[in-house]
């Protein structure tokens, strides 16, 4: 498991870089249409490591001057000013950020959850079955990081399961940082195990996944409402 130290050095080498190519942008250096360096050009120009350009590029497109070709490279985008939603990393500093994300999860997921009990297929079923697995494999403190994004997918495959693919896109807008343990180390830093706390996490997936696959839309509802809430109650304690 990386140290608190490291990432914030990770999260400050990304921001500077992130603010170096905004500059170039803005001041016309880098125009509307024109690709920017390649990764391993921009790992040269800034001497740091691929993570670290990887997660300012991502930052750059959160907050839309930038968008990814796949196969082609990074291009400048027109940005908007004023745009109707945007949430970029910086956005989600303080924990009554994560608490407001959680609030407006949960109002989604829970509706989500609800249409994903009555129209899931097997193969969706299936898909959330491998993210729980995959979640339960690195529950031991040695491994606990794969948790993220094992619970990121079992997210995702519910969203999918809805059968709505707004929430599908609003929750992959969203990544990674729906997951608070992906943003502040506050298990870590309160008298909670946290071996013990990815067990509650698992436990409560496995409940939403047992109403799910009974079809039993009010359950699933009211445990994802219950799951969500938690993480609520943890953060403002």
């Amino acid at each position: 498991m990386s140290s608190p130290l490291r990432s914030r050095s990770t999260k400050k080498l990304s921001q500077n870089i992130v603010e170096n190519l905004i500059e170039k942008i803005q001041s016309n250096e880098y125009q509307v249409g024109d690709k920017i360096p390649t990764e391993l050009e921009l790992i040269d120009l800034f001497d740091v490591s691929r993570s670290v350009i990887r997660e300012a590029i991502t930052e750059l497109r959160s907050l839309g001057y930038v968008e990814t070709r796949h196969g082609i490279g990074t291009f400048v985008k027109e940005h908007q000013e004023e745009q109707s939603f945007l949430l970029s990393n910086a956005s989600l500093e303080t924990i009554n950020d994560i608490v407001s994300l959680l609030e407006l999860r949960i109002s989604l997921e829970s509706e989500a959850v609800f249409l994903a009990s009555e129209r899931r297929k097997d193969a969706h079923i299936k898909k959330m079955k491998a993210a729980l697995d995959d979640f339960e494999s690195h529950i031991s403190a040695s491994a606990n990081d794969g948790t993220v994004k094992a619970d990121y997918d079992f997210h995702i495959a519910i969203a999918e399961a809805s059968e709505n693919q707004y929430f599908v896109d609003f929750l992959k807008y969203l990544g990674e940082k729906i997951i608070p343990r992906a943003r502040v180390n506050s298990v870590q830093k309160s008298t909670v195990n946290l071996e013990e706390y990815l067990r509650a996490v698992h436990h409560d997936h496995m409940n939403i996944y047992s109403a799910i696959v009974d079809q039993d839309g009010l359950l699933a509802r009211q445990m994802m409402r219950a799951h969500l809430s938690k993480s609520i109650k943890k953060f403002r304690q």
